[in-house]
């Protein structure tokens, strides 16, 4: 019974799910970006260039949505359907999480990419 219970807690929807991250880039996947390794290339190239502005953001689920917050304001930047999350990776050596994303105005992928704590 009780490891039936912790599988159903598994299973369970987290609608607990926010951390603290910082936004770096958002990238739409087209013609000379076509996975989230060229993202990560141009971001490391535009990093290169001082062209980066991080902005301090929750990354949160709520009510079946990814929602980023702005953590001064708490104001919604954006939000998505958690059915349009088709994956999430780490790259630039565990130090930034991307999340790619199903956008249909107009149809094609976003990648999200944010700068984590690095772990350790």
């Amino acid at each position: 019974d009780q490891r039936k219970d912790y599988g159903q807690t598994l299973l369970k929807p987290q609608d607990d799910f926010q951390h603290h991250v910082e936004h770096l880039l958002t990238a739409r996947l087209e013609r000379d970006l076509r996975s989230v390794e060229d993202c990560l290339g141009r971001l490391k190239a535009l990093e290169e260039q001082g062209r980066i502005w991080g902005q301090d953001v929750t990354l949160q689920v709520k009510e079946q949505e990814l929602v980023l917050r702005d953590v001064e304001s708490k104001e919604e930047l954006e939000s998505f359907p958690l059915g349009s999350v088709q994956g999430c990776s780490a790259g630039l050596e565990n130090t930034v999480l991307a999340v790619s994303v199903q956008d249909w105005n107009p149809p094609g992928t976003i990648v999200l990419l944010f700068q984590c704590e690095r772990p350790g």
